[in-house]
C-alpha cells in the first residue's frame, strides 16, 4: 500500500511484514531443505534453534543456498550437539525468493529445529 503524506512530496510505500515461526521439524541424516523463501517474498531469519533429543551426541550442519546457487555453511562443519542440549544460531540471514536454508545431522529425526524470522511480501 502506498500513500502520499500531505506534508511531504514523496511516496511512502508499506509492504506487509509477518513476524513468525518460518519453519519447524526434524533434521534428516542427509542434507535437506528445512526452509524455502516463498515466491515474491523476502525473509530475514532471526534465529535457528536446534535441540538434540537423542541419547548420544549429534553432529549438525546448517547451510544457506541462494536460488540457483551453491550451499554455503552457516555454522562450522559437524558442530557437536550434546545429548539434551540446544544450539541457537542467531546470526541474521537475509533471503530472497527461492533461497533455502538446509540442514543435516548424524541420526535422522533426532534433532528438532525451529526457524524464527520475518517475511515481507
Amino acid at each position: 500500500m502506498c500513500s502520499l503524506p500531505q506534508e511531504h512530496t514523496f511516496w511512502r510505500c508499506i509492504t506487509p511484514v509477518s513476524i513468525k515461526s518460518l519453519a519447524d521439524g526434524q533434521l534428516a541424516n542427509s542434507k535437506g531443505t528445512i526452509y524455502t523463501t516463498p515466491a515474491s517474498t523476502r525473509a530475514i531469519v532471526k534465529n535457528i534453534i536446534l535441540v538434540n533429543t537423542n541419547t548420544t551426541t549429534e553432529s549438525v550442519n546448517l547451510y544457506f543456498k541462494a536460488s540457483g546457487g551453491t550451499s554455503r555453511r552457516i555454522i562450522p562443519k559437524d558442530t557437536q550437539l550434546a545429548t539434551s542440549n540446544k544450539l541457537i544460531m542467531d546470526d541474521v540471514i537475509t533471503l530472497e525468493a527461492a533461497d533455502l536454508i538446509e540442514g543435516d545431522t548424524t541420526t535422522a529425526s533426532k534433532v528438532d529445529f525451529v526457524i524464527n524470522g520475518v517475511e515481507e511480501t
